[in-house]
């Protein structure tokens, strides 16, 4: 018998550090959020529609950028920067922001500089907000924040 707990648009995983360095799991579907932790160990099915839609502005896309934009939200947002994943790559000093003060929100906030050891030893970087959720994004079983600014 199959039954249904949630449905909706899948987005990223959603994980918080828990007791004794347990990692709560939740799976989020739409404005839906499934704990996963209790279902370790036990079969799950999940069924694809065949529809992608924007993770900004939900339209109907056949194809996503980005981390799950369609082609008109990648191409107009500063979220879909290549500084966003690459701080140095910065160009709002230069006036070419395409949303200046959402970087001066986003952008400008502190940002930490860290060792984390997942497979292997890694230098990161991530805004302070996103600490340690995107250690444990990246599988680290250990982080050091070094240099925060």
């Amino acid at each position: 018998m199959t039954q249904i707990v949630a449905s909706g648009l899948l987005s990223k995983m959603a994980l918080q550090p828990g007791n004794n360095g347990e990692v709560q799991y939740q799976l989020v579907l739409g404005d839906q959020r499934v704990d996963l932790n209790p279902l370790i160990g036990r079969h799950i099915e999940m069924t694809y529609s065949g529809a992608i839609h924007c993770s900004h502005c939900g339209r109907r896309t056949k194809t996503s950028f980005s981390q799950g934009y369609c082609y008109p939200c990648f191409t107009t947002l500063a979220q879909c920067d290549s500084c966003m994943m690459s701080p140095e790559k910065c160009h709002f000093a230069a006036g070419t922001c395409r949303e200046p003060s959402w970087a001066e929100q986003v952008c400008f906030s502190d940002h930490i500089v860290y060792l984390a050891n997942s497979s292997g030893l890694k230098v990161g970087i991530t805004r302070a907000t996103q600490m340690p959720v995107r250690w444990l994004d990246q599988g680290a079983t250990q982080a050091l924040p070094i240099a925060r600014g």
